[in-house]
């Protein structure tokens, strides 16, 4: 029978509750991982035939998978941590701090690149926009025009930069353009090549403060899970040589 320390009873306490709120930022990463998916902005801002042209578009497309893949793990890993707290098994302590190891350095590795090819994945959509549209009006493909309507319709904006991108080209301006889809109102005065540009960055905050948060959790999660199991292991050696 293995005897802590009252220090150490906190610390086995404390790394139950803190897996405990791993647990519900796990719930809350793959709420917000689901959100992507089905969101209907995303789905329109990264659709097929956007991504056809554009590299970074594809790339965006994995966040919310990738976050449920995340949200899943870290669910499990934290009923993993809470089994080790739970029975003091040293062996579950070592392998959930080895594993949580690997999940911080994942996340950091993702978090760079993202911030390191965000200039290429702007870049990267707006040209492949441009080169959407260009194709799509000057050849007529009327099949196709209900993405870039969509779009507009969706984010409230027209053409690629504003309007005159229909005017310069001889299109016409669809009603899509036109506040509440009217005629008779005022065409929206922003380019959907930044307006989406900008509103899939502002997404990003908000998945940084939800990892950001979750990485902290996880860091003191391997200090406690590494003290609890040093400590039992030290408490193993004294009860066997009293």
């Amino acid at each position: 029978m293995v005897h802590l320390s009252c220090s150490i009873r906190c610390t086995r306490i404390i790394l139950f509750i803190l897996n405990i709120l791993f647990l519900i930022f796990g719930f809350t990463l793959l709420g917000f991982g689901i959100y992507v998916q089905v969101s209907k902005k995303f789905d329109i801002a990264l659709s097929e035939h956007i991504n056809t042209k554009i590299i970074g578009g594809s790339a965006l497309k994995w966040v919310g998978i990738i976050m449920i893949i995340v949200a899943v793990f870290t669910i499990l890993l934290s009923a993993f941590g809470c089994l080790g707290a739970v029975f003091k098994n040293r062996v579950f302590l070592y392998l959930y701090a080895a594993i949580l190891s690997l999940l911080i350095i994942t996340e950091l590795a993702t978090f760079i690149i993202t911030l390191t090819y965000r200039v290429r994945i702007r870049d990267s959509y707006y040209s492949g926009f441009r080169e959407l549209f260009i194709e799509i009006y000057s050849n007529n493909h009327t099949d196709l025009k209900y993405v870039i309507e969509d779009i507009e319709r969706e984010f409230k904006c027209c053409g690629i930069d504003n309007v005159t991108d229909y005017y310069k080209h001889n299109y016409t301006v669809p009603v899509a353009c036109y506040q509440d889809q009217d005629f008779d109102k005022s065409i929206f005065d922003q380019g959907c090549a930044n307006v989406v540009i900008q509103w899939l960055w502002k997404q990003f905050p908000i998945i940084g403060s939800v990892l950001g948060s979750i990485l902290l959790i996880e860091i003191f999660g391997i200090i406690s899970s590494i003290a609890l199991s040093t400590a039992i292991s030290h408490s193993s050696y004294s009860e066997i040589y009293k």
